[in-house]
């Protein structure tokens, strides 16, 4: 095993096996992790397009059911010939965000994991484009684990719903409803070693009217964890598989805010 049985709730907690679909473990009171995600987004239906974020993110345990975390977001952009974004090739500081996690059901201990997660966040600049704006969001979100064959398959889903305000002048609109799901499924093949499946993916409801359709997307693809006792990194392979955007052509797929691509490295350390 990757970690001997007796501790692999404490070794395992909040461990993040998937690159967008998250668990429903916690960290344990009185320990932290400081993570490192980095996204690149990529695939236009016209020019060349490339959006990279990095978010750095560290977390506390307060209690064995309870965490909080902190993060900050960069982004690089290199834009050339994409309709409706002008040529780009720079970063630009994304902002802060904030999250809490509180677990009422261990995937451990109980026949099935169960945490609820909010999040919110300020935005000075979108991830699209790098475009002004002061976003404010709210996100809740229901985050479900259930662990098989003494923890060697884990099974993830989670849904949420997010309201945003403030996102002029990035969009033509002040405030947004989008809802969010994702789910993984993911086993390990060999010590320290899981590989698996992920999907997410998004709705948009501009002025939060839900005849406001602007947009929904389907990512997924692949998925390679590695896991040692104090750290762990994670690789993740999504692919748009189906899209519809207003005003698009109905081709299956959506790119005024959305790309063909998306690759994600998450990389934790425990303390």
């Amino acid at each position: 095993m990757a970690f001997g049985f007796a501790t692999a709730s404490t070794a395992r907690a909040d461990e993040q096996f998937f690159g967008f679909a998250r668990g429903a473990e916690t960290l344990p009171g009185g320990h932290a992790e400081v993570y490192q995600f980095v996204t690149l987004r990529t695939g236009k239906d016209e020019g060349t397009y490339y959006g990279s974020d990095y978010e750095t993110e560290v977390e506390y345990g307060f209690t064995d059911q309870f965490q909080a975390s902190l993060s900050t977001e960069n982004h690089y952009f290199y834009n050339r010939d994409v309709p409706g974004l002008p040529n780009r090739n720079n970063y630009r500081f994304g902002g802060f965000e904030a999250s809490g996690k509180y677990r009422l059901l261990s995937p451990f201990k109980d026949p099935l994991g169960l945490a609820l997660r909010v999040e919110g966040g300020y935005l000075l600049n979108d991830e699209v484009d790098g475009l002004k704006q002061h976003e404010r969001y709210l996100k809740p979100e229901i985050d479900l684990q259930k662990d098989f064959l003494d923890d060697t398959l884990i099974t993830v889903l989670s849904f949420g719903i997010e309201w945003a305000w403030g996102k002029q002048p990035a969009e033509q609109y002040p405030k947004e409803l989008a809802f969010e799901s994702a789910g993984g499924v993911t086993y390990r093949f060999a010590p320290n070693w899981y590989a698996g499946v992920e999907a997410h993916y998004r709705t948009e409801y501009p002025q939060f009217d839900f005849y406001n359709f602007e947009h929904r997307v389907l990512y997924a693809g692949p998925s390679l964890h590695y896991a040692q006792e104090r750290w762990w990194a994670t690789l993740t392979y999504n692919y748009q598989v189906y899209g519809k955007g207003v005003g698009e052509p109905n081709d299956g797929q959506t790119f005024a805010e959305e790309q063909r691509h998306q690759f994600r490295l998450k990389v934790g350390f425990n303390f």
